[in-house]
């Protein structure tokens, strides 16, 4: 158990610096750890995904509490729009962690991993023409737009167990929000992510038996506990170093960030 719970520091501390930079949830990197753990300790059998995805939503409630906390002393939450999209949020994290058995992972994984490539590539290429001034005026978008971005982005981040950032920001970019308050807001947009996920999977595996011992439906608690242990003080730390960079290697590490999670889902 010991062993266990240094594992789980360790995945938490990188997930919580991972969070804190870029305005994710850090599941990109929890998930796989996840499975990876609690199959080499023979827990969950065949429930070992459903948990791990379950598992790494409960613990982005944390990681997103504390990188909001402190990106909104920075004042870069665009509270205007993170409102409009947190209806369709909370809807699609939970119509999402329902409809986690009915999708072939291989389609979601593939569309995924395509999507992460093509705007990893954008961020890298595009770090030389960004300007230091990052007053940019956002687009007005119609209220129904960002709901509906927000249901399809919590769909998708309950399906795979992210907190849904590295949809956010470039969606956010691409509304012309500037590249810190886009990391911003997209940290505070985890939250909600995370609460509708984590509350559909200990719905949905309320009832199942073979679960391990000190499980709350889907959700595995001695590794959301140590994760967020580690993981909400890395958080801080996380949004410390992402102000301290220049824009542009922000957002160029932005790009190899998401070029890296798209490398490790093709060879996983």
């Amino acid at each position: 158990m010991i062993v266990e719970f240094l594992i789980f520091l360790s995945i938490g501390a990188f997930a919580g610096l991972l969070a804190g930079m870029f305005g994710v949830g850090g599941g990109a990197l929890i998930v796989p750890a996840l499975i990876m753990v609690l199959d080499y300790f023979g827990h969950g059998g065949q429930w070992i995904n459903h948990i791990a995805v379950a598992s790494s939503l409960a613990t982005i409630i944390g990681t997103s509490l504390s990188s909001s906390w402190v990106q909104n002393k920075n004042h870069n939450i665009e509270w205007s729009i993170l409102k409009k999209m947190l209806l369709g949020c909370i809807i699609g994290t939970i119509g999402g962690s329902y409809m986690t058995p009915y999708i072939p992972g291989i389609w979601l994984k593939w569309i995924f991993i395509v999507f992460l490539i093509y705007t990893g590539s954008k961020f890298i290429l595009k770090t030389g023409k960004v300007t230091k001034n990052e007053n940019i005026q956002a687009v007005s978008l119609h209220n129904a737009v960002y709901v509906s971005i927000g249901g399809l982005i919590g769909v998708f981040a309950a399906l795979v167990g992210v907190g849904g950032g590295v949809l956010v920001v470039p969606f956010l970019k691409k509304c012309g929000v500037g590249m810190r308050k886009a990391i911003g807001t997209s940290a505070a947009f985890t939250l909600p992510v995370a609460l509708g996920g984590t509350i559909g999977y200990i719905i949905a595996g309320w009832d199942i038996k073979a679960l391990p011992e000190y499980s709350l439906g889907f959700v595995y608690l001695p590794a959301v506990l140590s994760i967020m242990l580690a993981s909400m003080p890395m958080a801080k730390v996380g949004v410390q170093i992402a102000q301290r960079l220049s824009i542009n290697k922000l957002i160029k590490y932005f790009g190899t960030f998401l070029l890296l999670i798209a490398i490790k889902l093709i060879f996983s």
